[in-house]
């Protein structure tokens, strides 16, 4: 019994990512910002998708000299000396033809990717049939052989490496980074109840708590942490929304982290950690449901797997911040496809700038006037005033809508030094009655997903 656990065990978390606390293999934020970074790098640069050609070539060139010697040095059976040269056919046609007009494809920016360069091979080697007598099933086989070189090869903090499938990046990062995010966060509810939430007052947990913080029966008091309410679960819309502008390629780490890159993680691991508790709860239905809204030229609201996979592969520190068009995005995305008012809506902002491109269609709302005395006598340009005033309109709005609960967080991405400048407290303006601007440390990155959730269930 004990042997075949053990079998489980290993077969379940076969990939070390999976399992973040293995004491053989430790992944550290850093370690997985290198490995997003290497999963993106391929539409990114030509050097990476030159490099994957050669190393093809190689590899061809290496099996080729093999199955030479192999035909040459040893006695086979017909059916093996056959099924031999067939794959010396189909290497030296590779390497003769295929690999070298991929590679002039990729010197035009034809094949933009490593995975476009891999299509084109097996699109050529399926057309080899037409040329020569040859096996396709057996090309592919060899394709799929060829692939393997793909995989990328990450470092733990030890300086051990692991390889990691492009295909499963997605998951092994997700997974990782969700688990980071919960232990970071340490908010996982107590015997069914929550610390100070809305709800109906538990008086036998709460006594329970007073008597545990005070070591005495009866207890001294009751104070404010020891209230214990019924756990509602409320149903929660989230609604991520990430500044991609061209000020978040700034980098923050000597191996070329950046802000944009932080982002990205943060999204995928918040991503994969509202899956995770929703799974934990075990209820027929999804307790949250976690959106990206990237701050691009036209915004839009990301919710599935697929796009977020899209996002996170394409996705480049560019243009402006259009933080109002974000959240108009939000607003539509909720009047047409959320309309059970049983779930409130939370809106999280991350950004390390002023918003600068006004919204031309109507905010609803109305204008705030102090607001609007204040902006004017400072020297902000006109764009950012307009933003800002469009940015409060807007959030004091939904902050009064009777429908459903909108809550609203807005997370700056700047060192502690921030907290003196005109922009830090033009934004503390712009939120007041709203929320209150939490700064973040571009340096203290990696903590930015549990700084969230912190925030968000904590108030």
């Amino acid at each position: 019994m004990p042997h075949r656990i053990k079998w489980l065990t290993e077969a379940h978390y076969q990939d070390p990512l999976v399992d973040y606390g293995s004491t053989e293999f430790v992944l550290q934020f850093e370690n997985a910002a290198d490995l997003l970074q290497k999963w993106r790098n391929p539409k990114l640069g030509r050097s990476s998708r030159e490099g994957t050609v050669i190393r093809l070539a190689n590899e061809a060139n290496r099996t080729i000299t093999t199955i030479e010697n192999t035909l040459l040095t040893t006695s086979l059976d017909e059916k093996t000396e056959r099924d031999l040269i067939e794959q010396l056919k189909i290497l030296n046609f590779m390497l003769n033809f295929t690999l070298p007009e991929a590679l002039e494809l990729i010197n035009t920016d034809q094949l933009l990717s490593i995975e476009d360069v891999l299509k084109f091979i097996q699109k050529h080697l399926n057309l080899m049939q037409q040329e020569i007598q040859i096996d396709v099933g057996m090309a592919q086989g060899i394709l799929n052989q060829l692939k393997d070189i793909t995989d990328i090869e990450i470092k733990d903090q030890f300086g051990r490496s692991r390889k990691v499938n492009r295909d499963e990046v997605l998951d092994v990062l997700g997974r990782t980074l969700a688990n980071l995010i919960i232990r970071q966060s340490s908010l996982r509810p107590v015997d069914q109840v929550d610390i100070k939430p809305r709800g109906k007052l538990l008086l036998k947990e709460t006594f329970k708590a007073a008597v545990l913080r005070t070591s005495r029966i009866p207890p001294d008091e009751v104070i404010s942490d020891d209230i214990r309410v019924v756990n509602q679960d409320r149903l929660s819309l989230i609604y991520f929304i990430v500044d991609v502008s061209q000020s978040m390629s700034i980098p923050v780490f000597s191996g070329g982290l950046t802000r944009l890159d932080g982002a990205l993680l943060t999204s995928l691991g918040m991503f994969y950690y509202f899956n995770t508790v929703n799974r934990r709860k075990r209820r027929s239905f999804d307790t949250f449901k976690m959106h990206l809204v990237p701050v691009t030229k036209l915004p839009y609201v990301i919710e599935d797997k697929r796009k977020l996979e899209d996002f996170l592969y394409n996705a480049e520190a560019k243009g402006k911040t259009r933080l109002v068009h974000a959240l108009n995005a939000v607003h539509n995305h909720v009047k047409s496809y959320q309309k059970n008012n049983d779930f409130d809506v939370q809106v999280i902002v991350l950004t390390d700038g002023r918003p600068n491109v006004p919204f031309e269609g109507r905010v609803p709302g109305v204008k705030n006037k102090f607001l609007n005395e204040y902006l004017n006598e400072s020297t902000t340009n006109v764009d950012t005033k307009t933003c800002m005033l469009q940015l409060n309109q807007f959030f004091n709005y939904l902050k009064r809508n009777t429908i459903r609960e909108w809550d609203i967080s807005y997370f700056l991405m700047a060192p502690e030094k921030f907290r003196n400048s005109d922009l830090f407290k033009d934004t503390q303006v712009m939120l007041t009655g709203i929320t209150k601007p939490v700064l973040v440390d571009p340096t203290q990155i990696e903590k930015l997903g549990a700084t969230i959730i912190r925030n968000m269930v904590m108030g």
